[in-house]
């Protein structure tokens, strides 16, 4: 879960949580040993953490859309938008003894905000935004300030 593709028009579902980097939210564990030192799986990864996945992953997504003040951008169709994004990923027996719990599973939840400006052209759709992350845990991969994302 994660990463830089808009929610709206995107392919991906609801795997997408602005200001997260790709596979930047959810349970990890430190990374083992790799007995081949030549190969690296994300070489922009310097956490130390492999990503686990999960069993259940929500995420909700709020939007305000409005026209930027220059006839120009109307006209084509370029406006701005302020938005908030949340979500979660877990799994669901927690320490393989205990299920998760409702409250722990809402505690663990992740947020950011933004906003920006989306270009509409034939081919995609282009957004750049502006994302402060509001809340993250400690070993999330987050990252706030200016982001690209393109979407069909």
């Amino acid at each position: 879960m994660g990463g830089h593709s808009s929610p709206i028009c995107n392919l991906r579902g609801p795997l997408s949580l602005l200001g997260f980097r790709s596979r930047g939210v959810g349970p990890t564990e430190t990374r083992r040993a790799n007995s081949d030192s030549s190969k690296t799986d994300d070489a922009s990864d310097s956490s130390g953490r492999d990503t686990l996945g999960g069993d259940i992953a929500v995420t909700s997504f709020a939007d305000l859309s409005f026209d930027l003040p220059l006839k120009v951008f109307r006209d084509s169709g370029i406006h701005g938008h302020c938005f908030v994004c949340a979500g979660n990923l877990a799994i669901l027996t927690g320490d393989c003894y205990r299920p998760l719990s409702f409250r722990e599973f809402g505690a663990s939840f992740r947020s950011s905000a933004g906003a920006g400006i989306v270009i509409p052209t034939k081919l995609a759709r282009i957004e750049i935004n502006y994302c402060q992350i509001l809340r993250q845990l400690d070993h999330d991969r987050a990252k706030r300030g200016i982001q690209f994302s393109f979407s069909s």
